[in-house]
């Protein structure tokens, strides 16, 4: 273990941890400040993460500090970049552990695949580990916008609520969700999630995309129907059943190797 890493987390309780990291992201509040000072996107935007802006110096500058977050999570909203949350990163070899803080090392997931991987689905997404291998492990911090799963989550799904103009109910599955993040700009994480993990044929495919077709066409109906109003407990209800009916349009859209895969695919 690197024990610098250790030497600037034990210090911090999580109430100063997220003090520490809103007083030094405060100003890239403003994108354009982020951007001066070095940080640049990098992959693709997730329903449940936005885009990752990082600003490389400091993934290979030795600390672990809150108020210095190696990435940044922007999500466009009505128009307007708008940070929620960051993240932190740091290089590990062979047999080196995270930092422990502020939550422990189990906050961390890692990253370890292609860049071309990694940009299709975040690690955390796919399974797998690289504990013996060279690796980026990274914490994210919601702490400029609320998450249910809690501030240190990798996923944060209130994000297709925020994207749509709603505001999610306490206690709604993220099934909801997920099925809401095909009417706000999800569907292509989604398809290319199930393509990455099933390795289906063209016919498969085909099958695949006329499921996505029709959920997707579902939730547009629900939100026409009752956007101004925001979700009602029948729509909470429909979203849910859409997003089961999807899956289970595709588990019979494809043969038994494609749907085993397809069963453990932590996104569904």
């Amino acid at each position: 273990m690197m024990p610098w890493l250790v030497a600037a987390a034990v210090t911090w309780s999580v109430p100063a941890f997220i003090e520490s990291a809103r007083a030094g992201t405060d100003k890239y509040r403003d994108q354009a400040a982020a951007i001066r000072d070095g940080y640049r996107r990098i992959g693709r935007d997730f329903p449940a993460m936005g885009e990752h802006w990082i600003r490389i110096n400091l993934v290979f500058d030795g600390t672990f500090d809150a108020s210095r977050p190696e990435v940044l999570n922007y999500v466009v909203i009505d128009g307007k970049p708008r940070l929620l949350g960051v993240g932190y990163a740091v290089p590990l070899l062979g047999g080196e552990s995270p930092p422990s803080g502020p939550v422990g090392a189990d906050a961390w997931h890692d990253h370890f695949r292609t860049i071309e991987d990694e940009t299709v689905l975040p690690h955390h997404h796919m399974g797998g580990a690289a504990q013996d291998s060279p690796r980026l492990a990274m914490m994210h911090a919601w702490i400029w916008s609320p998450n249910p799963e809690g501030v240190f989550a990798a996923d944060n799904w209130t994000i297709p609520y925020l994207r749509l103009g709603l505001t999610p109910a306490a206690g709604t599955p993220s099934s909801v969700a997920k099925a809401l993040s095909l009417a706000s700009g999800g569907r292509d994480y989604f398809e290319r999630s199930i393509d990455a993990a099933s390795a289906m044929t063209p016919t498969e495919k085909g099958r695949v995309k006329d499921a996505v077709d029709r959920a997707q066409a579902a939730v547009l109906a629900v939100l026409q129907n009752n956007r101004a109003a925001g979700l009602s407990g029948a729509d909470v209800t429909r979203l849910t059943a859409i997003w089961t009916e999807i899956w289970t349009a595709m588990d019979g859209a494809v043969g038994a190797d494609a749907r085993q895969r397809l069963t453990h695919l932590p996104i569904r």
